[in-house]
């Protein structure tokens, strides 16, 4: 029977990358680590999916600056001479595909009303604050702003933090993960495999990996923070893994 060991993590945890790089590897055959092909070009590009694309981008170049890198713990498995494999979640055009099309549309008319709550958020601090400091460029600077908050906040970041988070990617995502385990593992023999993965990502995991006659152990993430924001997501991901 194969085993795995899945370690969530709280990807902005200095916690979980320590938590990894002090582990012995000795009794795993191989590791494999949460990530995807980062090529934006293996599909068509309409205009939805290239506002998703755009999105994707200034989500990384936003909240993803947050990340740990997990360099460090892929150089730590290999110099114990385990192979890595850190390709196992799905490509980018398979993120957005899994969110229906009805969904996709209706998210792009509804994100200039959430581009004009962030703008009403920030206006007037910014306002208030421009006006002391450059009053003289207060109408130029106010049309910008508004232009960048429409462009980054309405039609490009919400579609692409809508798809990351939405619950039903998140269960696809697992499912997808867990299948390349499978095959990746019968592959090439492996008995015992560490899967490092998102916090959020762990249930649906092991569950797909218990139903595939699997020995699956399981550790949260070590973040205090990481662990209460799994609180509000992990049993409803659960409930639908028993459903499937």
């Amino acid at each position: 029977m194969p085993e795995a060991l899945i370690k969530g993590e709280t990807h902005s945890s200095k916690k979980d990358r320590q938590s990894l790089l002090n582990r012995d590897f000795s009794e795993y055959d191989a590791v494999f680590r949460e990530g995807y092909d980062k090529d934006y070009f293996q599909r068509d590009i309409d205009s939805l999916y290239a506002l998703f694309a755009i999105g994707h981008i200034v989500y990384g170049a936003t909240y993803g600056r947050l990340y740990r890198s997990s360099d460090e713990f892929k150089q730590h498995a290999k110099q114990q001479g385990l192979p890595v494999h850190n390709r196992i979640d799905a490509a980018i055009y398979e993120t957005y595909e899994m969110v229906p099309r009805w969904q996709r549309g209706g998210l792009f008319l509804l994100s200039p009303f959430f581009a004009g709550l962030i703008l009403g958020l920030i206006a007037q601090p910014a306002e208030w604050l421009l006006s002391r400091v450059t009053p003289g460029l207060l109408r130029e600077l106010t049309f910008a702003g508004v232009v960048f908050t429409l462009l980054c906040f309405g039609f490009v970041w919400a579609l692409a933090y809508f798809l990351l988070i939405e619950g039903r990617v998140m269960y696809d995502r697992d499912g997808k993960m867990a299948r390349e385990v499978v095959q990746i593992a019968e592959a090439n023999g492996y008995e015992s495999v560490l899967i490092s993965c998102g916090g959020n990502h762990r249930p649906g995991i092991a569950s797909y990996l218990r139903d595939e006659g699997w020995d699956v152990t399981e550790e949260p993430t070590d973040s205090l923070l990481g662990k209460l924001l799994n609180l509000l997501s992990i049993k409803r991901l659960r409930r639908r893994w028993a459903e499937r």
